[in-house]
């Protein structure tokens, strides 16, 4: 059996949960016999010489009215050892008259023995777990050497040789890490055999590691997983792709999938590394740094809405007279003259290339800040 974690705060849970079905005293005790949960506070840490003879005997004792004047600690009721695996770890007792408590105390007993089994499997499980981060934690850093990390990827029955890619999964508005049980079931959802891992990475966020995929196949597949997650999870989910890069460079893949990641949550719900080309520049520079750029370039017409979406519709439509004067619904000459206000107040020429590209940047900046305040 895995070593008990925890065990007194689980035999706590269990009273609780007991106390919520019967109208009785309930105490548990550890394989000593030394109370370490009980309805009745004042008890606890309390020596139970019937709880320790009911261990020993690893079978049920009914305390007498006799028995509770003979021994330590001892009231009438019933005692019942809780055994798991077969190995008793404590001892449930019932306090009451035994005639009226042990037809119900063997259904209390198999509930505790399931109960505590349960909570056990769930705290191994996310022991499991969390060793598992710790694995690719040093895995993705570079921390272990070759041998070393396939040896420790046998551990968790992995052949970390066959693992190329990483995606990074960012859940917003949640306040609480995945549980392992949502985890499996993610994993369920994205690969039927199990083959993929998947592990936390902070709050609201997961890794999935697998092999590598053909584009097309990965862009379904990530697809319909996502819009079973959405649904599991009730929540929004945004998707960063990194590139295969073969098990021994998988940093690199973490990378790009984190930065795509980035990018997924400012500008639509997945993105692939290798898609993006001004996003690389554009979410690289610090807001200090964009906020110099407009300062040096399009300050002047930030506070004239009118010549700010004339700008945008202009770059939008590639530079077109023709497809902007439709686009803002107005003449032809009246755009000229906008365009010349902007070269005035800019010291920016719209025919020089050079030039333009300063506009471009400086308008996608401006574009970027107002989409994060929730502007247009």
């Amino acid at each position: 059996m895995q070593p008990l974690f925890q065990t007194d705060q689980i035999f706590k849970s269990l009273v609780r949960e007991i106390n919520q079905l019967i109208n009785e005293d309930v105490i548990i005790t550890d394989e000593n016999g030394v109370i370490v949960a009980s309805t009745e506070l004042a008890r606890v840490n309390e020596f139970h010489e019937g709880a320790y003879l009911a261990m020993k005997k690893r079978e049920k004792m009914i305390m007498t009215k006799e028995l509770s004047e003979q021994l330590k600690g001892v009231r009438k009721g019933i005692v019942l050892p809780v055994i798991i695996e077969d190995k008793p770890i404590g001892v449930l007792g019932i306090t009451g008259d035994p005639i009226k408590v042990e037809p119900y105390a063997r259904i209390v007993q198999k509930m505790s023995e399931l109960f505590i089994k349960g909570t056990i499997d769930q705290m191994t499980q996310e022991k499991m777990a969390r060793n598992l981060e710790l694995f690719v934690f040093d895995w993705i850093h570079g921390n272990v050497s070759r041998d070393v990390l396939i040896e420790r990827g046998e551990f968790f029955n992995l052949d970390v040789v066959k693992y190329s890619q990483v995606i990074s999964l960012h859940i917003p508005f949640t306040t609480n890490d995945l549980s392992y049980k949502e985890i499996i079931s993610l994993r369920t959802q994205w690969d039927q055999k199990g083959d993929a891992i998947f592990v936390r990475w902070g709050q609201g966020k997961l890794l999935i590691i697998d092999k590598e995929y053909k584009r097309n196949a990965l862009s379904k597949k990530i697809n319909v997983f996502l819009e079973n997650a959405m649904e599991r999870l009730d929540n929004e989910v945004y998707v960063g792709v990194g590139q295969p890069s073969g098990y021994e460079a998988l940093s690199s893949s973490f990378e790009q999938a984190e930065r795509a990641c980035l990018i997924a949550k400012k500008e639509k719900r997945i993105v692939f590394e290798e898609e993006l080309r001004f996003e690389m520049v554009q979410y690289e520079l610090n807001d200090q740094t964009k906020e110099k750029f407009v300062e040096r370039t399009i300050a002047p017409l930030l506070d004239d809405e009118t010549i700010l979406l004339t700008l945008n519709s202009w770059l939008e439509n590639d530079m077109s007279i023709q497809k902007t004067a439709e686009d803002l619904h107005i003449h032809k000459n009246t755009l000229y003259y906008r365009l010349e206000k902007i070269e005035n107040l800019t010291d920016l020429n719209v025919s020089r290339m050079e030039h333009v590209v300063l506009l471009y940047l400086a308008n996608r900046f401006i574009r970027e800040d107002l989409s994060n305040k929730g502007g247009r």
